[in-house]
């Protein structure tokens, strides 16, 4: 997965699973429309077989015509820089176990320093494989097939 690539779906839905990808959204629609249209001009024994998981993240149980899809641009999905609310945590925890004797604990953090840290955390997720493997679908668009002059219902 890498970010800014296009992918198709079967819904507009939460979950986005299929494991093609593709770098422009030109070449993600001609492959889903491809594909669709392949599996349109097959006969209803043969759909059976026909598998549109890996391309559209789906598996058509009633075997009927399918004219749309969607495609999306995936998004990564950032590690958060949360230094402040780590070092605020860590300075309540301070305060409620010494008390007034611990106020302004930690309040003299350079910016520097929290950038320092926000480093390191990040590093030390990066060479754990922490950093998260998810994404988000941006700029979704259905796709009709019907509208490609190549295709015919």
């Amino acid at each position: 997965m890498k970010h800014g690539q296009w992918m198709l779906n079967a819904t507009d839905g939460e979950r986005w699973g299929a494991f093609e990808r593709f770098d422009t959204k030109e070449e993600a629609t001609i492959y889903g429309v491809e594909l669709l249209t392949e599996y349109n001009s097959l006969e209803d024994n043969k759909r059976r077989d026909y598998d549109l998981s890996d391309g559209l993240n789906m598996r058509p149980l009633d075997y009927e015509n399918i004219y749309t899809f969607f495609v999306g641009q995936i998004e990564e999905v950032g590690f958060p820089n949360e230094v402040d609310t780590l070092l605020e945590i860590i300075a309540e925890r301070i305060y409620a176990e010494i008390g007034e004797y611990a106020e302004g604990y930690l309040d003299d953090v350079t910016q520097e320093h929290k950038e320092q840290l926000s480093d390191l955390i990040y590093e030390w997720a990066k060479q754990r494989d922490y950093l998260p493997a998810c994404f988000k679908i941006e700029m979704v668009e259905e796709i009709d097939i019907r509208s490609f002059e190549e295709v015919a219902e």
